[in-house]
Protein backbone atom coordinates (compact mmCIF):
# COMPACT_ATOMS: atom_id res chain seq x y z
CA UNK A 1 0.00 0.00 0.00
CA UNK A 2 1.20 3.48 -0.90
CA UNK A 3 0.02 6.53 1.07
CA UNK A 4 -0.22 9.85 -0.78
CA UNK A 5 -1.13 13.35 0.37
CA UNK A 6 -3.27 15.24 -2.15
CA UNK A 7 -2.51 18.83 -1.18
CA UNK A 8 -4.94 20.57 -3.53
CA UNK A 9 -7.95 18.65 -2.19
CA UNK A 10 -6.63 18.49 1.40
CA UNK A 11 -6.85 14.71 1.38
CA UNK A 12 -4.97 11.56 2.35
CA UNK A 13 -5.28 8.73 -0.16
CA UNK A 14 -4.09 5.14 -0.38
CA UNK A 15 -3.01 3.39 -3.56
CA UNK A 16 -3.29 -0.40 -3.67
CA UNK A 17 -2.25 -2.61 -6.57
CA UNK A 18 -5.29 -4.21 -8.16
CA UNK A 19 -4.65 -7.12 -10.58
CA UNK A 20 -7.50 -6.21 -12.94
CA UNK A 21 -7.46 -2.40 -12.91
CA UNK A 22 -3.75 -1.81 -12.21
CA UNK A 23 -4.27 0.22 -9.03
CA UNK A 24 -7.13 1.20 -6.76
CA UNK A 25 -7.13 4.66 -5.15
CA UNK A 26 -9.10 5.19 -1.94
CA UNK A 27 -9.63 8.41 0.03
CA UNK A 28 -8.79 7.88 3.71
CA UNK A 29 -9.25 11.50 4.84
CA UNK A 30 -10.77 14.36 2.86
CA UNK A 31 -14.18 15.36 1.58
CA UNK A 32 -13.75 17.41 -1.60
CA UNK A 33 -11.94 20.14 -3.49
CA UNK A 34 -13.38 23.00 -1.42
CA UNK A 35 -13.61 21.16 1.92
CA UNK A 36 -10.70 21.92 4.22
CA UNK A 37 -10.17 22.89 7.85
CA UNK A 38 -8.95 21.53 11.17
CA UNK A 39 -11.17 18.78 12.54
CA UNK A 40 -10.30 15.56 14.41
CA UNK A 41 -12.60 12.59 14.78
CA UNK A 42 -13.84 9.86 12.44
CA UNK A 43 -11.76 9.82 9.26
CA UNK A 44 -14.79 10.33 7.05
CA UNK A 45 -15.52 13.65 8.81
CA UNK A 46 -11.97 14.83 9.61
CA UNK A 47 -10.47 17.81 7.81
CA UNK A 48 -6.94 18.72 6.74
CA UNK A 49 -5.60 21.82 5.04
CA UNK A 50 -3.05 21.43 2.22
CA UNK A 51 -1.08 18.46 3.63
CA UNK A 52 2.31 17.90 2.00
CA UNK A 53 3.97 14.97 3.81
CA UNK A 54 3.14 11.54 5.12
CA UNK A 55 4.93 8.75 7.01
CA UNK A 56 3.87 5.32 8.25
CA UNK A 57 4.41 4.83 12.00
CA UNK A 58 5.57 1.51 13.50
CA UNK A 59 2.01 0.48 14.42
CA UNK A 60 0.76 1.01 10.87
CA UNK A 61 -0.94 4.33 11.56
CA UNK A 62 -0.15 7.30 9.32
CA UNK A 63 1.40 10.62 10.37
CA UNK A 64 0.42 13.56 8.16
CA UNK A 65 2.25 16.87 7.78
CA UNK A 66 -0.89 19.07 7.81
CA UNK A 67 0.97 22.04 6.38
CA UNK A 68 -1.44 24.97 6.41
CA UNK A 69 -2.87 23.95 9.78
CA UNK A 70 0.65 23.97 11.23
CA UNK A 71 0.13 20.52 12.70
CA UNK A 72 1.07 16.86 12.54
CA UNK A 73 -2.01 14.64 12.40
CA UNK A 74 -2.40 10.88 12.76
CA UNK A 75 -4.86 8.50 11.14
CA UNK A 76 -5.32 5.28 13.09
CA UNK A 77 -5.96 2.10 11.07
CA UNK A 78 -7.69 0.39 13.97
CA UNK A 79 -10.64 2.72 14.56
CA UNK A 80 -10.18 4.96 11.47
CA UNK A 81 -10.00 8.16 13.48
CA UNK A 82 -7.85 11.25 13.02
CA UNK A 83 -6.09 12.87 15.98
CA UNK A 84 -3.56 15.69 16.38
CA UNK A 85 0.00 14.84 17.47
CA UNK A 86 1.48 18.37 17.45
CA UNK A 87 0.34 21.95 16.79
CA UNK A 88 1.81 25.42 16.34
CA UNK A 89 4.42 24.28 13.80
CA UNK A 90 5.66 26.56 11.02
CA UNK A 91 4.14 24.94 7.92
CA UNK A 92 5.33 21.34 8.43
CA UNK A 93 5.95 19.82 5.02
CA UNK A 94 7.79 16.54 5.64
CA UNK A 95 7.55 14.00 8.47
CA UNK A 96 10.04 11.16 8.96
CA UNK A 97 10.15 8.31 11.49
CA UNK A 98 13.45 8.05 13.37
CA UNK A 99 13.31 5.40 16.07
CA UNK A 100 10.91 6.59 18.79
CA UNK A 101 10.81 10.11 17.36
CA UNK A 102 9.34 12.00 14.46
CA UNK A 103 11.52 14.45 12.55
CA UNK A 104 9.43 17.25 11.05
CA UNK A 105 10.52 19.83 8.47
CA UNK A 106 9.14 23.26 9.38
CA UNK A 107 9.36 24.80 5.91
CA UNK A 108 8.37 28.33 6.97
CA UNK A 109 11.03 28.36 9.69
CA UNK A 110 13.77 26.60 7.68
CA UNK A 111 14.47 24.05 10.39
CA UNK A 112 14.01 20.47 11.57
CA UNK A 113 12.29 19.62 14.85
CA UNK A 114 12.13 16.31 16.68
CA UNK A 115 8.86 15.21 18.29
CA UNK A 116 8.17 12.33 20.65
CA UNK A 117 6.15 9.56 19.08
CA UNK A 118 2.96 8.74 21.02
CA UNK A 119 3.26 5.56 23.05
CA UNK A 120 0.36 3.93 21.23
CA UNK A 121 2.16 4.26 17.89
CA UNK A 122 5.32 2.49 19.01
CA UNK A 123 6.17 -1.17 18.46
CA UNK A 124 8.61 -2.94 20.76
CA UNK A 125 11.06 -4.90 18.61
CA UNK A 126 12.23 -6.97 21.57
CA UNK A 127 15.91 -7.81 21.96
CA UNK A 128 16.82 -6.09 18.70
CA UNK A 129 15.45 -2.70 19.67
CA UNK A 130 18.00 0.12 19.81
CA UNK A 131 17.58 2.10 23.00
CA UNK A 132 18.64 5.72 22.88
CA UNK A 133 20.58 7.38 25.66
CA UNK A 134 18.66 9.88 27.78
CA UNK A 135 19.73 12.72 30.01
CA UNK A 136 17.92 13.35 33.28
CA UNK A 137 17.56 17.04 34.19
CA UNK A 138 16.13 18.37 37.43
CA UNK A 139 13.28 20.94 37.32
CA UNK A 140 14.50 24.52 37.59
CA UNK A 141 16.83 26.86 35.68
CA UNK A 142 19.07 25.49 32.93
CA UNK A 143 21.77 27.57 31.20
CA UNK A 144 22.18 26.78 27.51
CA UNK A 145 25.33 27.91 25.68
CA UNK A 146 25.84 26.87 22.07
CA UNK A 147 29.39 26.96 20.67
CA UNK A 148 29.48 27.81 16.96
CA UNK A 149 32.47 28.29 14.67
CA UNK A 150 31.90 29.19 10.99
CA UNK A 151 33.37 26.79 8.42
CA UNK A 152 36.87 27.50 7.15
CA UNK A 153 36.90 30.50 4.83
CA UNK A 154 33.59 31.90 6.12
CA UNK A 155 32.69 34.39 8.82
CA UNK A 156 29.56 35.50 10.63
CA UNK A 157 27.65 38.24 8.80
CA UNK A 158 27.27 40.94 11.45
CA UNK A 159 26.25 43.79 9.12
CA UNK A 160 22.68 43.78 10.45
CA UNK A 161 23.32 42.85 14.05
CA UNK A 162 23.70 39.48 15.75
CA UNK A 163 23.41 36.88 12.95
CA UNK A 164 22.70 33.98 15.30
CA UNK A 165 19.44 32.82 16.82
CA UNK A 166 18.29 30.12 19.17
CA UNK A 167 14.87 28.43 19.05
CA UNK A 168 13.78 26.36 22.02
CA UNK A 169 10.64 24.26 22.36
CA UNK A 170 9.56 21.19 24.28
CA UNK A 171 7.30 18.21 23.85
CA UNK A 172 5.09 18.33 25.83
CA UNK A 173 5.09 22.17 26.07
CA UNK A 174 4.59 21.97 29.85
CA UNK A 175 8.19 20.77 30.14
CA UNK A 176 9.27 24.43 29.69
CA UNK A 177 8.07 26.93 32.27
CA UNK A 178 9.93 29.79 30.55
CA UNK A 179 12.48 30.43 27.84
CA UNK A 180 10.62 28.97 24.86
CA UNK A 181 10.60 30.65 21.44
CA UNK A 182 13.12 32.25 19.08
CA UNK A 183 15.56 35.03 19.99
CA UNK A 184 18.97 36.25 18.84
CA UNK A 185 22.13 34.96 20.46
CA UNK A 186 23.37 31.49 21.36
CA UNK A 187 22.91 31.67 25.14
CA UNK A 188 19.70 31.45 27.12
CA UNK A 189 18.45 30.40 30.53
CA UNK A 190 15.30 28.30 30.50
CA UNK A 191 13.13 27.09 33.35
CA UNK A 192 12.33 23.37 33.25
CA UNK A 193 9.16 21.90 34.69
CA UNK A 194 8.68 18.44 36.11
CA UNK A 195 7.94 15.36 34.01
CA UNK A 196 9.39 13.54 31.02
CA UNK A 197 9.70 14.86 27.48
CA UNK A 198 12.01 16.12 24.76
CA UNK A 199 13.77 19.48 24.80
CA UNK A 200 14.13 20.74 21.22
CA UNK A 201 16.97 23.18 20.46
CA UNK A 202 17.49 24.68 16.98
CA UNK A 203 20.33 27.02 16.05
CA UNK A 204 20.61 29.35 13.05
CA UNK A 205 23.58 31.43 11.97
CA UNK A 206 24.13 33.66 8.92
CA UNK A 207 27.63 33.42 7.49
Amino acid sequence: MLWVTDAETSALRSVVRAPAAGAAVTTAVGLGLFDFGFRDGPAEDALLQHPLGVAVLPDGSVAIADTYNGAVRRRSPADRTVTTLARDLAEPSVVLVDGDSLIVVESAAHRLVRLSMPAGARVDAGAHRVRRARTDLAPGPLDLRIAFTPPTGQHLDTRFGDPTSLTIAASPPSLLRSGAGTATGLERTVELGAGEGVLQVSVAAAA
